[in-house]
């Protein structure tokens, strides 16, 4: 009932891969007219009459223990959000659905933390368990994001989601945490809005809760399917939150931890 890897990645398979994905997507955002953000000004200069792009990975996989390539990623394809691990342990650390190799951070893991902490890159702790993120929290100078996930404290085997103790050690960072729209846990945007991003606020607080969406990512479907639902979800956040609060929630979060991580 979990997914993983079908075999272990070739030497340089990895790193091939993502010589090819970074190409693809900046060919995407250039054939779409969307400007790709590589500073804190071009991300408050967007508006949503022109959508814009943060390059990001899901996975540092394609570092494949070489420090090197995330200088590259950074400088050659305008990575600025990276994601330690994704759906299998790497050389960087351990994963929520599966057994601990590592203890959570390996030493190239808390490398790749510092790095991006100079560089100016988000780092994201999304799939790591809780012994990652609090070793990460320990490493980095910037804000932490665990850009999809939500709240359970009656944890499940293999669950991708977190607990109130791993929600905070994000928030003692100065990070945010993005709520996931899974029906099997939130069935409407009311549920979405109330159980998932309320309750977490209630944990966290106010300025450590965002919107994790996933899209296009998640096999079982969306509670919200589109951004166009997103005047919905605004509505019923409204209805616990004032509009300042609710821009946070929407948007003004992330911002805030992109500002204080890309400098």
């Amino acid at each position: 009932g979990r997914l993983r890897p079908g075999r272990d990645p070739r030497p340089g398979e990895l790193y091939s891969f993502s010589q090819t994905s970074f190409p693809a997507l900046h060919k995407l955002a250039r054939d779409q007219g969307l400007p790709i953000v590589r500073t804190a000004a071009e991300l408050r200069a967007a508006r949503s009459s022109r959508p814009s792009v943060i390059v990001s990975s899901e996975g540092a996989d394609f570092l494949e223990g070489r420090i090197e390539r995330l200088d590259e990623a950074w400088q050659r394809w305008a990575l600025r959000h990276l994601q330690l691990t994704h759906y299998r342990p790497n050389e960087l650390g351990d994963i929520q659905t599966e057994p601990s190799v590592h203890d959570g951070l390996t030493a190239f893991g808390a490398e790749v933390i510092r790095r991006c902490n100079q560089l100016g890159i988000v780092v994201d702790v999304a799939h790591g368990p809780y012994e990652l993120v609090r070793k990460a929290a320990s490493v980095t100078t910037r804000p932490l994001v665990l850009s999809h996930t939500s709240l359970s404290d009656r944890q499940s085997p293999w669950t991708r989601q977190i607990t109130s103790s791993h929600a905070r050690a994000i928030a003692a960072t100065g990070g945010v945490i993005g709520i996931w729209p899974i029906p099997a846990f939130f069935p409407n945007i009311v549920s979405y809005a109330m159980d998932g991003f309320a309750r977490m606020v209630d944990v966290v607080g106010i300025d450590h809760v965002g919107l994790g969406t996933d899209q296009m990512g998640l096999p079982g479907g969306s509670t919200m399917p589109g951004y166009a639902d997103l005047p919905q979800l605004a509505a019923a956040l409204r209805t616990r939150f004032n509009a300042e609060e609710t821009a946070k929630l929407l948007g003004g979060n992330y911002r805030r931890v992109f500002e204080a991580c890309i400098g």
